[in-house]
């Protein structure tokens, strides 16, 4: 089953990848768990977008009521939650951040 995993961080200006993160990234990859990751860029890069009776309305980053954005992803491949919850818990970000795990709905053949 795939997972998403959101990397939810204080918004700092430079959030580059650390040597851990990198290790993880390349040990995931190399067992076939990881399918897809990417950072992402600052709240202040953010744009929202809402529509509303027809209008649609776009509004700015960064967002005052969250101090944390979601600095990144990552899709995994894993037989089951708990070992998706494993690669999330190993995830060097989640030690002064947090990793949301979410399964994705299965697709039809």
């Amino acid at each position: 089953m795939r997972y998403l995993m959101l990397v939810i961080e204080p918004d700092t200006p430079d959030r580059g990848p650390t040597p851990e993160t990198e290790a993880w990234v390349a040990e995931q990859d190399a067992s076939g768990a990881r399918i897809l990751g990417s950072r992402l860029r600052p709240g202040a890069d953010v744009r929202r977008v809402t529509v509303r009776e027809g209008e649609t309305v776009v509004t700015d980053g960064p967002f005052s009521e969250s101090k944390e954005v979601i600095g990144g992803f990552d899709v995994v491949e894993a037989d089951s939650l708990q070992e998706a919850l494993a690669i999330a818990a190993a995830f060097p970000g989640a030690r002064n951040g947090t990793v949301e795990v979410h399964p994705f709905w299965p697709t039809s053949p």
